[in-house]
């Protein structure tokens, strides 16, 4: 008599419901898993395109939920709206780019016994992500990230109009992201519109927050310790400063702590009296020092014109440097802040992104200093 054998097939299914990854062409968000299938939104920047790329173990389906879009497959280019869907068999080529002027929103449908991220052999891509089997390889293009206040707007002010309309050309065919310590409704109250909609992702609160195209990310939290919210009362009530002070002086964010011994509710004239009177006096330095020498789990540095950032150690801007990286692995990445020197807020980015190598930094003096730099690069 013959031994029979049941063979069992397990599935894999290596995403979970509400993942979320940042691409150089946008994002992708996972909205449903199960048993042999996950749908995911996929969100394409105007212009920007998937890799040309096949997947060994899984099928695919695209529904366009907004935009218009072309689909490679194979030999054949399909257009693609609102509506609209396209089968891709597995082992198919196929690739996916954004054909509109507004951000392209997809439902994909992944099929598949094994279904993973790392299922991707890519044979042409625009960002230098190409599998070791490639066929061809476009060039990857640089990416360029920036800080804020000081760099890119004056400090806790809108973007001015003459950058603005330098930026808004300087940005076409660009990859262009923020990074900087505000949270994310003070970046959009400096920086319009018209910007935003071009810059390809917001690293907000130090990087401890992450936007596309308005969608959040991702974001890192934390539950300040009592004692260091002792120390900064401490350093706010025996202040030497000898003018007015200010309410909102402890910001907890997202990932960190911003404090201000003058208070963020101060009027613009308040704020440039106490950046003069600190360079003088130095007591933002003094603070961060003692905070440096007694507080080892922390990140300690200085940001704005006011303000110290106060972070957990890793939660500071070095997290953005790390994720661009992961993002671009081959691509040259160019830096400008305001604020790159030792104890400046920009200094931990700046460090980690020429130790990952293939990375420029310009330090720059003000939004003018920002526009000639990057004006040179057009």
């Amino acid at each position: 008599m013959g031994i029979w054998k049941r063979i069992v097939l397990t599935m894999i299914n290596n995403y979970k419901n509400g993942d979320k990854c940042a691409r150089p062409w946008g994002y992708w968000r996972v909205e449903e898993v199960g048993e042999g299938f996950v749908v995911k939104t996929i969100a394409v920047n105007p212009g920007a395109q998937l890799s040309l790329q096949s997947h060994e173990h899984r099928s695919e389906k695209w529904e366009i939920m907004e935009g218009f879009a072309e689909a490679t497959l194979e030999e054949s280019v399909i257009a693609l709206k609102k509506g609209e869907t396209v089968e891709i068999p597995r082992g198919a080529p196929h690739s996916l780019k954004n054909s509109g002027t507004d951000v392209l929103l997809v439902k994909e449908i992944q099929r598949g016994k094994i279904l993973d991220e790392n299922d991707i052999v890519r044979y042409r891509d625009s960002y230098g992500r190409c599998s070791e089997n490639c066929k061809a390889r476009d060039g990857g293009k640089t990416v360029f990230a920036a800080d804020m206040d000081g760099t890119l707007t004056p400090a806790r002010l809108p973007m001015t109009k003459e950058f603005v309309e330098f930026f808004s050309n300087f940005l076409k065919g660009k990859i262009f992201y923020i990074v900087s310590g505000s949270d994310y409704k003070k970046i959009l109250e400096q920086v319009p519109e018209k910007i935003l909609s071009r810059i390809s992702g917001i690293f907000s609160s130090l990087g401890n927050e992450f936007y596309v195209n308005g969608e959040l990310v991702y974001q890192n939290n934390f539950e300040p310790e009592e004692i260091m919210l002792e120390r900064l009362e401490n350093y706010r009530r025996n202040s030497a400063y000898p003018f007015e002070l200010f309410p909102n002086y402890i910001e907890i964010r997202v990932g960190m702590i911003n404090f201000s011994v003058l208070g963020r509710d101060c009027p613009q004239s308040e704020r440039d009296r106490y950046f003069l009177w600190d360079k003088q006096n130095g007591e933002r330095k003094k603070i961060a020092d003692d905070l440096s020498r007694d507080c080892p789990a922390y990140d300690i540095s200085i940001g704005g014109n006011i303000s110290i950032d106060v972070v957990p150690k890793g939660f500071g801007k070095e997290q953005v440097a790390n994720r661009l990286r992961k993002i671009y692995p081959n691509e040259k990445i160019i830096f400008l802040g305001d604020r790159i020197k030792t104890g400046g807020n920009d200094y931990a980015i700046a460090q980690r992104l020429l130790a990952l190598g293939n990375a420029e930094i310009f330090a720059v003096d003000g939004p003018d200093d920002a526009m000639r730099i990057l004006g040179s690069m057009s």
